[in-house]
């Protein structure tokens, strides 16, 4: 019972440290700083941390879900797969990245206030081709992940399904 309590605080204590990273831009090095935004969401999924998995989004983004019809406050803990009760980890491979433009992040300022009403500024932007697993399923998606100042955060809508009508990529706005 003590090691499983030990093992519950590990736990605990490293998630801490990996959602730490979404809306923080201070220390670490920079190699790969626009993921880990991504490893905190796969993070919060495998934690069945809703309300960490949302902030891995733009605020209007979060806010718009949250104020919506399908808001879902269990959301988290329904995005991977379940076999046998239990609940598969979500993962996610960045195959390709792509560091935009100041007139692609100009588009995207555009979009995003034209979506949610609210201006977003932001210092600098990727794109990335990636790929969610969990157990046997697959979803390629297109992300973008924007630093406004702030911190890294995924651009566009709240992810609510994974493996459900996968061609559907994670959109701009």
């Amino acid at each position: 019972m003590k090691k499983l309590k030990a093992f519950t605080l590990a736990l605990l204590a490293a998630a801490m440290c990996l959602l730490a990273s979404c809306g923080n831009s201070q220390g670490g090095a920079p190699s790969v700083h626009y993921e880990k935004v991504l490893d905190t969401l796969t993070s919060a999924v495998s934690l069945n941390d809703t309300e960490a998995y949302l902030l891995c989004f733009t605020e209007a983004a979060r806010l718009n879900y949250m104020n919506s019809e399908s808001y879902d406050r269990e959301l988290a803990g329904k995005l991977s797969v379940k076999d046998e009760g239990r609940s598969l980890a979500l993962i996610c491979t960045v195959n390709e990245h792509r560091e935009l433009t100041e007139s692609e992040i100009a588009s995207l300022e555009e979009a995003y206030k034209e979506k949610y009403s609210l201006r977003i500024d932001i210092t600098k932007a990727y794109e990335l081709s990636t790929v969610f697993t969990s157990g046997n399923k697959m979803a390629e998606r297109t992300v973008y992940t924007v630093n406004n100042g702030n911190g890294w955060y995924i651009l566009g809508p709240v992810i609510e399904r994974f493996f459900e009508n996968t061609n559907e990529a994670s959109s701009a706005g």
